[in-house]
């Protein structure tokens, strides 16, 4: 983690962040082509590099002050440290994979967006429109490695909802979804994620116990359910 000087602004560090994508792609292409990467784990060994470049990058408008998360575990991966501050987290996918021994094409990379029950605290923390996802589409077989683009936005305009008009998610653990590559983003505000959120909370649970409620004896399920209220 480094931490300089200087709280820099948050209007300004969100047009100077938005403005990256074409030099960062560029970056990360040369990167790419000078060093030795495996398509299996390229997608977290790039990050070092995103977050040198980010540094870099805002060092050069005077916004000098950021940390950078020591492991995956701790979000976001970049924060730089304006009033309020910013939260880059990076994600990366593949528009290929390996299947059956064969490339096919891929239009999302199915990644974790954060888990459903952690999404009030990273609210409470930065603000939704605070939080940015910096989207690394890549191509990556044996013969072709290629940064195809890098994508900045609203962490909230990367999201997927399901068949049934809920955010998408994992069984089981809650881990939301990404939209497919170049899907037009279902979500256009942060009221309108704040709605699908909470919605969604209702929505799992009753998926849960419907669930497994096939597990408690029918003559007990009445009572049990009384308890839930």
């Amino acid at each position: 983690m480094k931490r300089l000087d200087n709280m820099g602004d948050l209007k300004k560090a969100k047009q100077v962040l938005k403005t990256c994508h074409k030099p960062l792609k560029d970056h990360l292409q040369k990167t790419l082509q000078t060093r030795d990467f495996n398509y299996v784990s390229f997608g977290t060994e790039i990050q070092p590099y995103i977050s040198a470049f980010l540094a870099d990058h805002f060092k050069k408008q005077g916004l000098i002050n950021y940390a950078i998360a020591k492991d995956k575990n701790q979000f976001p991966d970049f924060t730089l440290k304006t009033s309020p501050e910013l939260a880059i987290e990076y994600k990366c996918g593949n528009v290929v994979e390996l299947k059956d021994k064969k490339w096919i094409k891929c239009k999302n990379s199915e990644n974790d967006m954060g888990t459903l029950n952690m999404w009030e605290k990273k609210l409470k923390q930065f603000g939704g429109d605070n939080i940015y996802y910096l989207f690394v589409i890549y191509h990556f077989d044996d013969t072709i490695k290629k940064i195809v683009e890098v994508q900045i936005d609203l962490f909230y305009k990367f999201l997927a909802l399901n068949k049934d008009g809920a955010l998408r998610y994992r069984e089981k653990d809650g881990n939301l979804r990404p939209k497919d590559f170049y899907a037009d983003s279902p979500i256009t505000t942060l009221e309108q994620f704040e709605d699908l959120r909470s919605g969604t909370d209702v929505y799992r649970s009753r998926r849960i116990i419907k669930k497994h409620i096939k597990h408690i004896p029918k003559k007990d399920r009445k009572k049990f359910l009384k308890e839930l209220s």
